[in-house]
């Protein structure tokens, strides 16, 4: 039966350790086949968040439930339908590729164990590996039999911490791949990375954690806008004509217009809502537009935030 609702949804979920908060009452609402990135430095909440949501701990207020299944009294009905891949996946090192795989295979009870092996490995690529011991594999390697065997159940959650962790830049663009067609297949992604420019390329939204709060919410692009503000930067074929400056200078929510030798920069009320008018004042009065694009990246945005919070808490701490 189809699930109507969120595939993850946490309701005022928080967790406490003692007198230590690992995570603040936190709401989410994940649809299906959205990848959502939790981004925040070491201790801000994002790997208890992923533990919460594959019943590995309790949470101390609030509920979650993966698919409508709340993961503390259907535990079990949530197991069935979540991969975990952890950041250290603890793989038997001793074993082969394919005998990790049959191991957790069977934990499943699935009812074709060989062809769900089969499947989980040509995915990943390492049919040829297949009866390689897990620790003469590189680390790149290691990360596939650790997805494989998170996929072999062909769980319609994944949970992903640090996927990429420790890969260089070709294996983590096929780790990439490998999630983008996960989703493609129907699958749901939530991961916690601390590659920002990853995050901003794979991710339809991320939230930023602190301290086990939520700070910020929404697409990558959203988070750029409200934190660095909606600037963006047109770059020209040639220098901007009279025209092109009169029709910049109409554009309706337009300030802070700096002009460059090969085009120019400006500040928009909403850069999703009037950068379409800016471009088609520029086409009107024929200009040779070579790009379009809002100032900074998600990594940008990330560090102003980490910057603003320090900034409050030096405040507060000196009141």
């Amino acid at each position: 039966m189809t699930h109507a609702g969120p595939a993850i949804e946490l309701d005022r979920a928080g967790r406490t350790f003692g007198d230590r908060v690992a995570l603040r009452p936190l709401d989410l609402a994940i649809p299906p086949g959205e990848i959502f990135g939790l981004l925040g430095p070491n201790g801000s909440g994002k790997t208890t968040t992923l533990r919460i949501l594959a019943t590995l701990i309790r949470p101390t207020t609030g509920t979650a439930r993966i698919l409508g299944h709340d993961v503390v009294t259907a535990a079990m009905d949530v197991r069935r339908r979540v991969g975990v891949m952890p950041e250290k996946p603890s793989l038997y090192e001793r074993l082969t590729v394919r005998d990790n795989l049959v191991f957790w295979a069977d934990a499943h009870t699935l009812p074709d164990t060989r062809a769900a092996i089969a499947s989980a490995l040509a995915f990943v690529g390492l049919e040829a590996r297949a009866d390689d011991r897990v620790g003469q594999l590189s680390k790149g390697w290691r990360q596939r039999v650790a997805l494989a065997r998170a996929i072999v159940h062909r769980p319609r959650v994944l949970l992903l911490d640090e996927p990429s962790s420790g890969l260089d830049p070709s294996a983590a663009a096929a780790m990439e791949r490998m999630i983008r067609a996960l989703v493609a297949d129907g699958a749901t992604v939530l991961m916690n990375t601390h590659r920002l420019a990853e995050a901003e390329r794979i991710c339809d939204r991320v939230a930023i954690l602190r301290h086990g709060e939520l700070l910020e919410l929404g697409t990558p692009r959203q988070l750029r806008a409200r934190l660095l503000g909606n600037v963006v930067n047109v770059e020209l074929a040639g220098p901007p004509t009279l025209p092109v400056r009169r029709a910049v200078e109409a554009t309706p929510a337009i300030s802070d217009v700096r002009w460059l030798p090969g085009g120019f920069a400006c500040r928009l009320e909403d850069a999703d809502r009037d950068t379409p008018a800016l471009i088609a004042g520029l086409v009107h009065a024929e200009a040779q537009i070579v790009s379009v694009v809002q100032a900074g990246d998600l990594e940008s945005a990330y560090l102003e935030l980490m910057a603003r919070t320090a900034r409050e808490d030096e405040l507060e701490a000196a009141a």
